[in-house]
This record gives C-alpha cells, sequence and structure tokens, in this order.
C-alpha cells in the first residue's frame, strides 16, 4: 500500500498541495529560486570572475571553485524546502492523520523524498552544462545522482534531529557548511579524505581532486557508502522522532 502513493495521480494531488504551500510562504519560495538562479547567474559570470580573480589575487580558474557551491547549493536549499514542510507536518499532527489512511506515514515520506531526489536531480541535470559542461559522462550521472542523495539527507535531518522549527532554522545553520565542504577536496594531502564523512566532500573529489586523481568507480563506491550510511541513520533517527 506504501508504493500506492507513488500512482502519477495521487502523486501529482499531493504534488499540487505542496506547491500551494511553497507559493504562500516566501522564504521557502525564494529557497526554491535560489536553487535555481545560481547557476545561470554562473554561465554569465564565469569569464569575468576567472579575469578579476586572476588579476586582483593570481588566481586561476578560480570558477572551478565557485562550480562547487553552486552545483551543492540546490541539494541544501530543495533538502531544507521538504525538511521544513515535515517539521510542519510532524508539529502540526499531520503525519499522525496520514497514518490511519492505507498510505501512512511510511508512503507520505516517500513521496517527500521520492519529489525531493527528483527535483534535485533536475535541477543538477540543468545545471551541469552552465557550470560543468566539459566533465566526463560518468561524472555527469554521480554529480546528478550525489545531489539528489544530498537533497533527501538535508530534508531528512531536520525532523529527524530538530524537535521544533526553532531548533530546524538553527539546525540549518549548520547543515549550510556542508556547502563548502567539497573545497576541501583541493588540499594536495590524504588528510583531506577525513572530510570524506561529509557526502558533499565527493562532489569535491570528483571534480577538483588533486592529480593523480582517484578513479571515478573508487569516488562512486565511497559515494554510495556515505550517502546509504548517513540515509540509514537519519532514517532511523527520523523513525524514533515520529514514532
Amino acid at each position: 500500500m506504501m508504493l500506492s502513493i507513488l500512482r502519477p495521480r495521487r502523486f501529482l494531488r499531493l504534488l499540487t498541495s505542496d506547491a500551494m504551500n511553497v507559493s504562500r510562504d516566501p522564504m521557502l519560495l525564494f529557497a526554491i529560486v535560489m536553487s535555481i538562479v545560481p547557476a545561470i547567474a554562473f554561465a554569465f559570470a564565469r569569464e569575468p570572475m576567472d579575469g578579476a580573480a586572476l588579476a586582483a589575487f593570481g588566481l586561476p580558474e578560480i570558477s572551478s571553485y565557485v562550480a562547487l557551491f553552486v552545483l551543492v547549493l540546490p541539494a541544501i536549499l530543495i533538502g531544507w524546502v521538504t525538511g521544513f514542510l515535515l517539521l510542519e507536518d510532524r508539529d502540526d499532527g499531520v503525519l499522525l492523520a496520514v497514518d490511519v489512511t492505507p498510505v501512512g506515514k511510511s508512503g507520505f515520506l516517500l513521496y517527500r523524498v521520492t519529489i525531493t531526489a527528483l527535483i534535485g536531480a533536475a535541477i543538477t541535470a540543468v545545471a551541469i552544462p552552465l557550470v560543468v559542461p566539459s566533465i566526463a559522462f560518468e561524472a555527469k550521472i554521480l554529480l546528478v545522482a550525489a545531489v539528489a542523495a544530498e537533497s533527501v539527507l538535508a530534508a531528512v535531518i531536520l525532523p529527524a534531529v530538530a524537535r521544533n522549527k526553532v531548533e530546524g532554522l538553527a539546525l540549518t545553520k549548520l547543515t549550510n557548511i556542508a556547502a563548502i565542504i567539497p573545497l576541501i577536496a583541493i588540499i594536495p594531502s590524504p588528510w583531506r579524505f577525513v572530510a570524506g564523512i561529509v557526502p558533499t566532500y565527493w562532489i569535491g573529489e570528483l571534480l577538483v581532486g588533486p592529480i593523480p586523481a582517484l578513479p571515478v568507480g573508487v569516488i562512486a563506491v565511497t559515494m554510495i557508502v556515505t550517502h546509504v550510511g548517513w540515509a540509514a541513520v537519519l532514517f532511523w533517527l527520523l523513525g524514533q522522532r515520529i514514532g
């Protein structure tokens, strides 16, 4: 019965309801817009940015590092929107009400994480030609999958850890640090792998890791292990929190 939530008619009905909720909240609407705009702005600003950084600081191709932030940002923002909606659902008793329906809480959560992953993946697929058009095809696939997974993690961590919306906002400030973690991958030292416990780090390793770079297969396996590990912990915590 849980999978019945993915039936097109029911899925679209829930999606329409969520879209209306987001459109009524300027903060959530702003987050959605800001998950899309940076990639478009980056495409126009790349050359002026590189030229200015080279002239002012002697830093070549600084856009390669800014690109990491631009690519990770949608995961954090889309995840935050979903996470905040889940916090509201939990605090307002919506999840308790849904639990007595055939779909149940599990089905409702499946819908929320599915739409979050799909939106994160779609934004990334559009952003790649604008931000990192020259990367290999397998790297593009990994990048789309990673951002989709990180969107889900960013969504689940809020209701899994925060007890209320105030704590959720405070936790958001902490999780935002994940957007700059990929930059650690530029450090030419094995100690950089300590940051690999944070899922977003592996986007940096994939795109700007030191030469010689890790094989894509190694990065893919490590990405999977890291993301699945975090997902297992966060969904367990969420289960404890919502009952």
